[in-house]
């Protein structure tokens, strides 16, 4: 039985072991110390957040230790890691520079998975080995000034003019806009395929005629990654640029969204990981009312709650990490509460540290900058939980806190019957109770799996957290 009263003592960076898949561990393992110490080195976060850009010689450096071909295929010149090593390693990063993560993420997650998964054997020998070397650099193009998380409101459009594909419309907010050369981008296609209403997938490169690459966007936070707008004006493809089946890029999307989103999940521990670190240093010296921060209660309260957070977090992105049979479902609870719960864990950070907090040199603040964007982009926070309800009506999410999601899906079907699938806020809610249940099962598990008494009172602690959290949304039981 856990003990969840008993707040747990400070542990050093956790295991990696907890739940890596087989073969991947010991890869991880040999790229964390050189990374660490690159990114130490190397990386500079708020020089880089001054002059709005990443160095030419650190992403040199990615390219040299062969991070732009972390998930691609070895034989087209990748390293052939799954998602778990690959978005370990961008949390790694992510503790030092999250707009350098960001761009390496992006690559290897949203900007070159749609082509591992779907694209063809031609496609792939053209494209791979230069984005797994890091000669091109790859970016997702999909979010629209009318079209953000509802992607049935895509307007650029791709249609067959007298026999040749023409890709026009205009794309925003792409991540790696302004340093990729090959951009996946999901267009609608009515007609095409017989679909009426169908969505394609296509590949456009930078150089193709009537693509234009906009201004890099000034932005509140990942100030040194590329953020630009895309414009297509008529830009004649060949059917060889067509990525996956005609009209049915909208499931295809689903995929690598997923895929794209659990990697962001990962970076996101790795902002948390920064946040605790500068945190616990900094109220081990402060001294305030005769004693040193860490001394006082209500500090150590806080403390351990910052650390119960992230230990969820991480079993959370490495359990929907381990099954790509379950990542869409999975994937959705790791985004969000990666992203909302390392938000608290910079915030408790920037609470701590007081003035001292707000003032850049700290590097606390900058924190708070990258990480708020996390909850939205690669799928608004709010729009991912009624996709985790819908699911929890066909896939009751298991484990100690599900019978909580269960009954409350069983209350609003018999309060609702069938418009509970339009009622968006009742679905909210269940979305929100089934990614509760599903990092407690994700927690225990790893506890489990590194079996340590720090370990078993970082996962109690969440638990009793994430009951306060159920609580709030009414999901007694």
């Amino acid at each position: 039985m856990l003990d969840t009263a008993a707040p747990p003592a400070p542990v050093a960076r956790p295991s990696l072991a907890a739940l890596a898949p087989p073969g991947e561990l010991d890869v991880v393992e040999a790229l964390v110390d050189p990374l660490d110490r690159f990114c130490r080195d190397r990386i500079d976060p708020r020089e880089n957040d001054r002059r709005k850009s990443i160095p030419a010689d650190v992403l040199d450096g990615l390219k040299e230790m062969g991070l732009f071909g972390l998930s691609l295929p070895e034989s087209h010149g990748g390293c052939g890691l799954g998602l778990w090593a690959t978005g370990s390693i961008a949390a790694v990063i992510a503790r030092r520079d999250r707009s350098v993560a960001t761009t390496l993420g992006l690559h290897l997650g949203l900007g070159t998975r749609g082509l591992v998964r779907y694209g063809s054997a031609d496609q792939q020998d053209r494209y791979l080995p230069r984005l797994a070397s890091g000669e091109i650099l790859a970016a997702f193009a999909t979010t629209e000034p009318a079209a953000g998380s509802d992607l049935s409101a895509l307007r650029c459009t791709l249609s067959e003019v007298e026999g040749a594909l023409a890709l026009r419309g205009q794309k925003c907010f792409v991540t790696n806009g302004g340093l990729a050369s090959l951009y996946t981008v999901s267009t609608r296609s009515p007609g095409l395929g017989g679909m009426r209403k169908g969505q394609t997938l296509v590949l456009v490169e930078r150089g193709d005629a009537g693509v234009c690459v906009g201004a890099e966007e000034d932005k509140l936070g990942l100030r040194a990654s590329s953020t630009t707008m895309l414009d297509f004006d008529d830009v004649a493809l060949g059917a060889e640029r067509i990525l996956g089946p005609v009209g049915q890029g909208a499931a295809c999307l689903q995929h690598i969204l997923a895929y794209g989103r659990t990697v962001m999940a990962f970076g996101c521990t790795g902002t948390a990981h920064a946040a605790l670190a500068a945190t616990r240093n900094h109220c081990s010296v402060r001294v305030q009312f005769g004693r040193t921060l860490d001394q006082l209660a209500v500090v150590r309260e806080q403390l351990a709650d910052m650390e119960a957070k992230l230990f969820a977090i991480e079993a959370l992105v490495r359990w929907a990490a381990t099954d790509e049979s379950k990542l869409e479902w999975r994937s959705l609870a790791a985004k969000v509460l990666a992203s909302d719960l390392s938000g608290e864990i910079v915030d408790t950070a920037l609470q701590l540290h007081g003035g001292y907090g707000f003032i850049e040199e700290t590097g606390i603040a900058l924190l708070a900058r990258d990480a708020r964007i996390t909850r939205i982009f690669e799928g608004a926070n709010d729009v991912l939980r009624v996709h985790r309800g819908l699911f929890a009506l066909t896939q009751a999410p298991e484990g100690p806190q599900a019978a909580r999601c269960r009954d409350a899906i069983g209350e609003a079907r018999a309060r609702l019957g069938t418009r509970l699938l339009g009622d968006h806020v009742t679905l909210h809610r269940l979305g929100s109770l089934a990614m509760l249940a599903d990092a407690a099962t994700a927690a225990l598990q790893r506890a489990d799996h590194e079996g340590t008494p720090e370990a078993r009172a970082l996962a109690a602690r969440w638990l009793r957290l994430s009951m306060s959290y159920a609580l709030c949304l009414g999901g007694e039981s």
